[in-house]
């Protein structure tokens, strides 16, 4: 009996201990005997399957940069045969017993569900890789050709956000994609965030790498189109935009800068005799210039392509294949855009020296994979020193385009069908990080006949572009818009120079740049609060009104907080005034047309007519957006600042936190930067505005600035004061207070108060 007892108590000890050592935690890390869960934020978890407490190390690559550190609170209790670990708010209930997808994990709180592998038919879209030969939604198998034969390509629905409040990603080697059940992981990533959709940026981009700040120069217009340009056609059309007061910051050299067809990569010495003296004029201009090249082949007969293949370790004779389709005769040399060797070799042979002779960013027309575009930004970088843009197609399916932003829209029909899906590309890319540039105006005409040349579209698509991530004219070349039966006399249907359109479209675009440029403050802020937290610049309107039905619809957005853009992007008939009616929802609160500074209620359906000297753009009331006096380029320096308001219905307190930095290197990194707290205050029968001392600096920053204030929707006041000292430049009409209040040093705080 003693005996017994003795053993009894040994089987009870060793099962108490098997019990105590069912789980293992390490830090933010949970370890059960075939699951790991770590805890990355009070919202987001980690999960890999393992045996034993064995698991594989998290690696980090192209799809997860790295792994937050600090510590989580998080509390773990048993549940029966199931442990629940809740973090304030979500408690993770982890069943051993059932399959891991399937059942092992679910979660409840800010989201709720049972499986780690249901099917996300809420998700709010994801990154569509390119636009080629697309009208709308609908993909042509030829170009220039919409009676070729065609499929629908939607836009995937795999993105960052769901409409169901989680979203489950999968790791494996250099991919992060959006899981779904059976699929092989390395590691899911799961992100809990209900309808605050601002908390899964923040969660998913602390995994998966920052957006980078662009250089402040490429939130200008940049001009490109495919044509025989020379050197004298470029120095005529940077004339043409100074003369027409049309800010333009970037031109980039399609085909015509080299010779050897498609692929060649010799400079054309007949269009540009001298191509480092042109890239040093277009300096002299604050104009940055990129080139078209077409990656993953060299014109077999290059000078330098046997050398090519030496470095890259390639067989010359067995790397040459037929040319593209539409030259197959032209037999070139091909490589893998993806092959750092081979990558390498190509960038140091060709592209290195062009960076060398002054050109500025490259424009990779070929390539869509997150391989050749992590390659094209770090040697752009290391050879430059400053912040690289690259425009290139995105990858499909995949969330790691984010790191590589600049999507390139591919080449598209003109068409009013177009337009409209570049508003959802771009709304549906922004929440997966994307900064969208596409073909304003069109890369393609129609057919045979031609696309009618058209102003209104190009002007309403100009608008478009002035409210989009990035703003960039181009077209196909002239050839194939005429001979057209349409085109009067060989008109040009594809011109992207916009005097060449008539007076009203000329006013109608020029005005359409001028307000982007003097928007660059709020936009260049608005980037870096991109890079900080990933929030984008074109916004969904769920993002501020998840709970309503009406902000799910994707032909109307958010620009930064305190615009919403409504374009016109249906023609109205008549093809140069463009007079359009359309709809859109105003949501709650009191809102301002930009354009006739006209108060109006929301929480409602409102109907907008306008020319086309205007479009439904509305301003929320009491927002404050610093802006700037237009000049040649948005990277002159900031001397001039316009605080506009919008005055609300009661009292308000509305701060901007102003940023600015040198707008091409990386010292914003070192701390090297500048922010500026504005306030706009109504209270006390006052309006004031203060602009505090700056909180650090940079050595290129400027030391004084001039001030100026627009309130719209104020009443005439008795008196402005800045500084306490009575201000007589100021006058008031119709409801809109302009005062200029002077040059102060930028590290004196200004106070400016309206009565």
């Amino acid at each position: 009996m003693k005996l017994k007892t003795l053993l009894t108590a040994a089987l009870l000890t060793a099962l108490t201990a098997v019990t105590a050592k069912e789980y293992r935690r390490a830090g933010n890390a949970v370890s059960f005997r075939k699951a790991r869960i770590e805890i990355l934020s009070p919202t987001m978890f980690s999960v890999r399957e393992g045996d034993n407490y064995r698991f594989a190390p998290v690696r980090t690559d192209l799809g997860i940069t790295g792994l937050p550190t600090a510590p989580v609170t998080f509390d773990i209790t048993r549940e029966g045969a199931a442990y629940r670990i809740s973090t304030g708010e979500i408690t993770i209930v982890y069943d051993p017993a059932q399959p891991l997808t399937t059942g092992g994990i679910r979660v409840e709180g800010i989201a709720s569900f049972d499986e780690l592998g249901a099917e996300d038919t809420q998700n709010l879209g994801g990154v569509v890789g390119a636009l080629d030969n697309c009208d709308g939604e609908k993909c042509y198998s030829e170009q220039n050709d919409i009676t070729s034969s065609h499929d629908v390509r939607p836009t995937p629905q795999d993105g960052i956000l769901s409409r169901r409040g989680y979203t489950v990603l999968k790791h494996t080697q250099d991919q992060l994609n959006l899981f779904r059940e059976g699929q092989p992981y390395e590691e899911l990533y799961v992100l809990c965030y209900g309808t605050d959709y601002r908390r899964a940026f923040t969660d998913f981009f602390s995994v998966a790498g920052e957006i980078p700040m662009f250089p402040k120069w490429s939130l200008g217009l940049i001009y490109s189109r495919w044509r025989d340009y020379t050197d004298e056609d470029y120095k005529a059309i940077v004339a043409g935009f100074r003369k027409e007061r049309i800010p333009l910051d970037a031109v980039i050299l399609d085909m015509c800068w080299h010779v050897d067809h498609w692929y060649g990569y010799k400079y054309d010495t007949k269009n540009f005799p001298d191509m480092r003296g042109f890239q040093a004029w277009a300096e002299s201009q604050h104009i940055k210039t990129g080139f078209n090249h077409h990656s993953g082949c060299i014109y077999k007969d290059d000078p330098k392509v046997r050398e090519f293949c030496r470095r890259a370790g390639l067989d010359y004779e067995q790397s040459i294949v037929d040319g593209p389709s539409f030259e197959p005769e032209i037999r070139v040399v091909q490589y893998d855009t993806r092959n750092e060797r081979h990558f390498k070799s190509f960038y140091d042979l060709y592209l290195a020296e062009m960076i060398d002779d002054g050109f500025d960013f490259h424009w990779v027309d070929g390539a869509n994979s997150i391989y050749s575009a992590e390659l094209y930004h770090r040697y752009l970088t290391e050879g430059t020193g400053k912040r690289p843009l690259v425009l290139n197609r995105q990858q499909n399916y995949t969330l790691c385009n984010h790191r590589y932003p600049a999507g390139f829209s591919g080449d598209t029909y003109a068409t009013w069908a177009t337009m409209r899906r570049t508003v959802e590309v771009t709304l549906k890319g922004g929440n997966n990080g994307v900064w969208w540039s596409h073909d304003i105006g069109g890369y393609m005409p129609q057919g045979t006949d031609g696309y009618i040349p058209d102003g209104e579209m190009f002007a309403r698509w100009a608008q478009l572009g002035a409210f989009s991530p990035l703003m960039r004219f181009h077209a196909k070349k002239d050839l194939f818009w005429h001979p057209a039966r349409t085109c009067p006399d060989g008109w040009d249907g594809g011109s992207r120079l916009p005097w060449e359109w008539g007076p009203t479209v000329l006013e109608s675009i020029r005005s359409s740049i001028r307000l982007r440029a003097a928007l660059n403050p709020y936009i260049y802020t608005l980037m870096r609060e991109a890079h900080d937290t990933g929030v984008p610049l074109c916004r969904g309107m769920y993002l501020d009104w998840p709970d309503r039905d009406e902000a799910y619809r994707f032909d109307q957005y958010l620009f930064g907080e305190a615009f919403l853009a409504a374009p016109a992007m249906r023609p109205s008939g008549d093809g140069q005034h463009g007079v359009t009616e359309r709809s859109l929802w105003l949501p709650e609160g009191a809102w301002y047309d930009y354009f006739t500074n006209e108060r109006l209620a929301g929480g409602r359906e409102i109907s907008r007519t306008s020319d086309i000297q205007s479009f439904p753009l509305y301003v929320r009331a009491g927002s404050l957006i610093p802006m700037t006096e237009p000049g040649d380029y948005v990277s002159a320096p900031l001397t001039t600042l316009t605080l506009r308001a919008y005055a609300p219905a009661g009292n308000c307190r509305t701060t901007f936190d102003l940023y600015e930095d040198e707008g091409e290197n990386f010292d914003y990194e070192k701390g090297l930067n500048r922010r500026t707290l504005l306030t706009y205050d109504c209270s006390g029968g006052a309006q004031r505005f203060t602009v505090e001392a700056p909180r650090g600096s940079y050595p290129e920053a400027v030391a004084e600035r001039t001030y100026n204030v627009e309130i719209v929707g104020t009443p005439k006041p008795a008196q402005v004061t800045v500084n306490g000292r009575a201000c007589d430049t100021w006058s008031w009409n119709d409801g809109l207070l302009t005062a200029r209040c002077g040059t102060f040093a930028v590290t004196q705080p200004v106070t400016i108060e309206i009565r």
